[in-house]
């Protein structure tokens, strides 16, 4: 996994944090990674690809795979319509 992601628009390094974002590098960071691997178990977990829970959330399969890679942050937004189509509740991601 790649330490530079996107956030709020603007590419940042997660080991230095980013001065407009209020990332934490260590605690933000694990949340972060614990969310997408959450949200790839999820998928797998229901036989779905990524294609197919692209289409089913409305997003591109590319952004979904840069989310469950932590290439980019998934906006609210993002997260919202995947675990819509996941047919799960958002708080799900994050107790896990």
């Amino acid at each position: 996994m790649s330490d530079d992601m996107a956030i709020y628009g603007h590419a940042c390094s997660l080991k230095q944090g980013h001065k407009w974002s209020g990332v934490k590098p260590d605690k933000d960071r694990k949340t972060v990674e614990n969310v997408c691997r959450a949200l790839r178990d999820e998928r797998i977990r229901n036989g779905i690809s990524q294609q197919r829970l692209a289409e089913l959330a409305g997003i591109s399969r590319t952004g979904l795979r840069h989310i469950e890679s932590l290439q980019t942050n998934a906006t609210l937004y993002s997260l919202l319509r995947l675990t819509k189509a996941l047919k799960m509740d958002l708080a799900e991601l994050l107790d896990e």
